[in-house]
Formats: C-alpha cells, structure tokens, sequence
C-alpha cells in the first residue's frame, strides 16, 4: 500500500474580515456588532417617522397609500 504525504501550503489560511466579524466569539466584537446594529435600527425607525410625520403634516396630500401608511407605522413601532 502506498502512502501520501501532504506538503504544507505555501502561505496560511485568512478567512474575510466579514466572515470574520460575523462568526466571531470574541466579547468585544459582538458588543461593536451590538452597538453598530442599534444604530441601524434607531436610523431606520427615524425614516420610517419622517415617512409617517410628512404624511399627516399636510391633509390631503398622499405621499403614502393607506396600507404602505399601516406597514411604516407598524414598522416603526416594533
């Protein structure tokens, strides 16, 4: 029976900062992580009210329909 032996690679393995970010365990990582995805929402909801306050600051001006009104202000909400 033969055998084979493996010649060890050239350089090391380097995954990408993004999958490196994403499945870290280090505590200081997932607070960035906690923080920076808190900040998008809190970014996020604000849109979703200056969306639903240009809708009801004039009457009559529909820059909404009434169901994508009812999704943002529920979007908003939770």
């Amino acid at each position: 029976m033969a055998t084979t032996t493996l010649e060890p690679r050239a350089g090391t393995y380097r995954r990408s900062w993004v999958l490196d970010w994403l499945t870290t365990v280090d505590h200081k990582k997932i607070g960035i992580l906690y923080i920076a995805n808190s900040f998008l929402f809190f970014f996020a909801a604000g849109i979703l009210a200056l969306l639903i306050r240009s809708e009801l600051a004039i009457p009559g001006i529909q820059f909404l329909d009434q169901a994508t009104y009812n999704q943002a202000f529920t979007m908003h909400g939770t």
